[in-house]
């Protein structure tokens, strides 16, 4: 459960920072992307990263952490890289789906709420 609940939230962070590009916007949803859309996505990938540190922040030698986040990051970087290569009109539902999961996920993971 420790290492799934970051995995997803990288995954929905590096959805919405993709989704917030034009291109890849275009690809996923047909159209241009609103500048407040944009902001939204942009916040929501931020929102998603914090959430993703702070699961794994406390553990006990920092230097694991900071592996562990960043062997997360790439996992959820590498997943959107290959859904918007090949199915980019998936990636939105697949972000949404991820995004919900790692909220339910957060009581069990969330390291004051043991």
């Amino acid at each position: 459960m420790d290492l799934l609940h970051p995995m997803l939230c990288s995954f929905a962070a590096f959805a919405a920072l993709c989704l917030a590009m034009e291109r890849h916007h275009e690809d996923a949803l047909e159209g241009e992307p609103s500048g407040r859309r944009v902001r939204r996505l942009r916040v929501a990938a931020v929102a998603a990263f914090v959430a993703s540190w702070w699961t794994v922040m406390p553990r006990a030698d920092y230097g694991i952490a900071w592996t562990m986040w960043t062997v997360q990051l790439t996992a959820g970087a590498l997943a959107v890289v290959a859904l918007i290569t090949w199915w980019p009109r998936r990636l939105p539902a697949a972000a949404v789906a991820v995004g919900a999961a790692a909220v339910m996920l957060m009581p069990l993971t969330a390291p004051g709420w043991r």
